[in-house]
């Protein structure tokens, strides 16, 4: 009986020490929020490919651009491109669609091999 008896002495004094943290606990705040919006996007879908260049050896490649191609309507928002790995993402960029809605993000800088590449991601947010 006394093997069943501790833990339950141990349970009620946490039970009660957490209860009297909660006691203590103050939330003051003037207005609180929430909403929603039906969000119409500027494109149904959008395209992001890659483009490579041989390093300074020839023997292996990086990438240079990911050109991404979406609607007119979509001309100046935000974008942003992910090269993906299998171990996640190898570099982003960030920048503005151009007038006609594309844009032509360069990876030289972020030194991604073509062959760690596995997939490409663009978000378009404004």
């Amino acid at each position: 009986m006394k093997k069943f008896l501790i833990p339950l002495g141990a349970g009620i004094v946490v039970f009660g020490a957490v209860t009297a943290f909660a006691a203590t606990l103050n939330v003051t705040g003037t207005s609180l929020g929430a909403g929603n919006a039906t969000v119409a996007s500027c494109n149904s879908s959008a395209s992001v490919t890659y483009t490579t260049a041989a390093t300074t050896n020839a023997k292996t490649y990086r990438v240079a651009t990911a050109p991404v191609t979406s609607a007119v309507a979509c001309a100046g928002l935000a974008y942003k491109v992910s090269l993906l790995g299998a171990s996640g993402s190898l570099g982003e960029v960030t920048g503005t669609l151009d007038s006609s809605g594309a844009a032509a993000p360069d990876f030289t800088s972020a030194n991604v091999a073509a062959q760690d590449v596995t997939g490409v991601a663009v978000v378009i947010t404004g």
